[in-house]
């Protein structure tokens, strides 16, 4: 990616931090999955600044090394079964691992609804003896992943039915 200024046969130096933010980022990527917000970091962190960092990303996004879908679906993984979390909860989640807001939101409106997923939360729960006799504890285990009140006690209704 490198300009020329048209004045003479030298590169423009921006051009120059850019390629070399990019070699220094995909050395650093290798196979792994990474968002563009940790790439971003990184760069920034090795002394890039947020101009080059960014058009870096820019330029790695366009060449497929980061794939801010794909790096979401690593941290959905987890948040399943009894990690089980609101669309809210995993929505800051995302942007937390440097997943871009846009992304975040297309993953978060493709998630089952709160009640299907506090339901499931309910399904995995390991908790001894008749589940109607530990509403609360079911209800507060929802509340500690980001569903509210009126959401788990919802789901609690259709997951004793």
């Amino acid at each position: 990616m490198i300009i020329y200024n048209g004045t003479d046969n030298s590169p423009d130096p921006y051009s120059q931090q850019v390629d070399e933010a990019v070699s220094c980022a995909i050395r650093h990527i290798g196979i792994a999955t990474y968002s563009s917000g940790k790439i971003k970091a990184f760069l920034m962190n090795k002394g890039f600044s947020d101009n080059v960092a960014e058009d870096a990303v820019a330029e790695l996004i366009s060449r497929q090394y980061i794939d801010d879908t794909k790096a979401a679906g690593k941290v959905l993984r987890y948040r399943t079964g009894k990690k089980q979390e609101s669309r809210a909860y995993i929505f800051k989640r995302l942007i937390e691992a440097g997943i871009s807001e846009d992304t975040a939101e297309i993953i978060c409106e493709e998630l089952a609804s709160d009640k299907e997923t506090c339901v499931m939360l309910f399904e995995s729960l390991d908790i001894a003896g008749d589940p109607s006799d530990h509403r609360d504890e079911y209800i507060s285990v929802a509340s500690r992943r980001g569903y509210s009140y009126e959401q788990a006690s919802s789901a609690f209704d259709e997951f004793l039915s």
